[in-house]
């Protein structure tokens, strides 16, 4: 079953689940050519395909509506590991086919679409860095301007600095 924005839409549903762990534009190459992931949290995107029966044309202008209602986020209730997960989602790729049937009936079927999470279902809190030993950064004791510094699992350790041709320190 799926739910969207309270309404419970009772058809059957094949849904398709993915998670994105996203980073912050911050992260990247280091100077010291390691990677520095900056990770913001775990965004669930699940493709969804409902089938509405295609008598049901009502029902089917009703879930169409909702989904396509620009809003920055719908209430969603979704399959999660043996059990369910609510969501603020926003919706995109929506798509759904236009079939010609006997006796001059038309409709549309196959509804599909994407929902994903507008935030993050999982994230680091401040007690699991330091279980996983990813302690927060303290402050350098001294910095200068023009130092670079690596945390280590000892404290920070500074760099040696590179210098341009014009002196400026990296």
């Amino acid at each position: 079953m799926l739910t969207i924005d309270g309404i419970r839409w009772p058809y059957p549903v094949d849904v398709t689940r993915q998670a994105d762990v996203k980073a912050s534009d911050i992260s990247g190459l280091m100077m010291d050519r390691s990677y520095f992931n900056d990770v913001l949290g775990t965004y669930m995107v699940y493709t969804v395909k409902v089938a509405v029966p295609v008598g049901a044309v009502d029902e089917y202008a009703t879930l169409y509506e909702a989904i396509t209602n620009p809003i920055d986020g719908h209430a969603v209730v979704l399959p999660y590991n043996g059990d369910t997960v609510q969501l603020t989602a926003r919706v995109s790729n929506i798509s759904d086919v236009w079939v010609r049937m006997p006796g001059g009936r038309n409709a549309w079927k196959g509804i599909q679409f994407t929902l994903t999470s507008n935030y993050p279902t999982k994230a680091m809190s401040l007690g699991q860095m330091v279980v996983t030993g990813r302690a927060p950064y303290p402050p350098v004791a001294s910095p200068r301007v023009g130092d670079s510094y690596r945390y280590t699992t000892g404290g920070w350790v500074p760099l040696p600095n590179y210098a341009d041709a014009d002196d400026t320190a990296y």
